[in-house]
């Protein structure tokens, strides 16, 4: 039996971010209130898990490195909340089980931007139903029909997926799912009343380990930890939900940077738009002129310029919210990407990328064409270096509609270009309709994507934001 404290919290994912964030905030509980928590991970898709988990009885190290005064500090953490690891692909009843389990009081979760879908293919005889909702609807399920629909028993359920509305969105995919295969109006009933889906927002950068931090881990303790996690100190949770569940999930107690709050907007449109908005730009930017992390993109003066212009020019002016707050929260956003100490590679980034740009830099590019009636030529350049990216790269990690749509496509993007850019704007499946109202996106895309095979990706860079300062003031 593990002496671990029993579990409370269901984590979907085993990725370095919760891992760096929610465990980090329960292990923080635990020190701070008499939470006494612990995880159980569920992995969101089939494959082996690093067999570090177990050989390190699911310990690991999170080493914080930032800067506090204008000083440089480096700090380790030692993380004991994980008390197992189930992969339902191959551990079905065992996933099962962990519905019965009276003390869990919540539910976590981060499956990237694409996970929260709706998989019209999942089916309750699954085993598991491939997607997370599916086997969200599975889970509730048991849980309901162990306690015999008590009210008591529903869960707080966290998504920090980075979608618009993710819990509402969670949520209706889930009682959709309910409904359709089992017909039961009593249980999802039960999942509308007794579960609290509460949207999120989460803020912190972390990254994985290079080697030489786990060399010198392993130097100054003996622990060789091949679960290694690299954070930044800094911390933000908004939660769209009552203040009164701090008697379930005691984050403020606990010293945490934790908003309880009704309006979740203006927290996750500066996250998103600011922070993961740059974050994708000199993603697409930097990995085509072979750079390898963030550091590397503030020290590129084409990149550094691009991000400049962009937000200036195109991102905060358009912004709907108090200027003075988006311009401060950009201001901490550039001193958190200089971070000396965080090896945020660019590869990790670009997971996903095409649903990261839907909600990241999209939402941006709408509100400046709405306020300008122009199109937004850096924000279009990293639809065009994404374009690029995906037809020529062959380590494109992404939902395989993508993949296959930009396959499709990889013939045209360098003969005719203009060809490739309609396809791009016109295809619903990649970004919705609306890229298609915004008049002149076509023939930009077309030229910057042709920019980016003649000349390269820095002097294209260059060349677009030579543009876009043109354009200041221009309309």
């Amino acid at each position: 039996m593990s002496d671990k404290n029993p579990v409370r919290v269901l984590q979907f994912g085993e990725g370095v971010f919760l891992r760096g964030f929610m465990n980090w905030m329960i292990a923080r509980m635990n020190e701070k209130t008499a939470f006494g928590a612990s995880t159980c991970i569920i992995k969101p898709r089939p494959g082996e898990l690093s067999p570090a988990f177990q050989n390190q009885n699911y310990r690991y190290t999170i080493v914080f490195k930032g800067i506090e005064d204008k000083k440089p500090f480096v700090r380790r953490e030692t993380n004991d909340t994980i008390a197992r690891i189930i992969r339902p692909h191959e551990e079905f009843e065992a996933f099962l089980k962990e519905a019965d389990n009276p003390d869990l009081l919540c539910i976590v979760s981060n499956t990237t931007e694409s996970g929260i879908v709706d998989l019209e293919s999942d089916k309750a005889a699954d085993r598991p139903a491939s997607s997370f909702p599916g086997k969200l609807a599975q889970f509730l399920r048991r849980r309901y029909q162990t306690f015999n629909g008590a009210r008591d028993r529903g869960l707080v359920i966290l998504p920090c997926e980075l979608i618009e509305d993710n819990a509402v969105v969670l949520k209706e995919i889930v009682l959709k799912h309910a409904q359709r295969w089992y017909g039961d109006a009593v249980f999802t009933g039960w999942i509308d009343a007794s579960n609290w889906f509460l949207d999120t927002l989460v803020d912190r950068i972390v990254s994985g380990y290079s080697q030489e931090e786990r060399v010198a881990l392993e130097k100054d303790t003996g622990f060789d930890d091949g679960l290694l996690v690299v954070a930044e100190p800094y911390h933000l949770l908004a939660i769209k939900g009552p203040e009164s569940l701090e008697s379930v999930l005691p984050f403020r107690r606990a010293g945490l940077n934790v908003i309880w709050t009704g309006n979740i907007t203006p927290y996750r449109m500066l996250k998103l738009r600011l922070l993961n908005g740059n974050h994708t730009f000199m993603t697409l930017c930097g990995l085509g002129m072979g750079l390898g992390n963030v550091l590397d993109c503030l020290a590129s003066e084409p990149v550094r310029n691009a991000i400049l212009a962009m937000n200036r020019l195109e991102v905060l002016p358009c912004m709907p919210l108090p200027p003075e707050a988006s311009s401060q929260y950009f201001s901490t956003v550039l001193d958190r990407f200089a971070n000396p100490y965080l090896d945020h590679r660019l590869l990790s980034i670009a997971l996903n990328s095409v649903s990261k740009w839907k909600s990241r830099l999209l939402p941006s590019l709408l509100d400046y064409y709405a306020n300008t009636a122009d199109v937004p030529t850096l924000i279009a350049f990293s639809l065009a270096a994404l374009t690029c990216r995906y037809v020529t790269a062959t380590d494109i990690q992404d939902e395989p509609s993508a993949v296959a749509f930009f396959k499709s496509v990889s013939g045209m993007a360098m003969t005719d270009p203009h060809a490739c850019a309609l396809e791009v704007v016109y295809n619903p499946v990649l970004f919705g309709n609306a890229l298609k109202t915004v008049s002149g996106l076509a023939d930009v895309l077309a030229s910057q994507i042709a920019d980016i095979f003649n000349l390269g990706m820095e002097k294209a860079l260059l060349k677009a934001t030579e543009a876009a300062r043109a354009n200041e003031g221009g309309g």
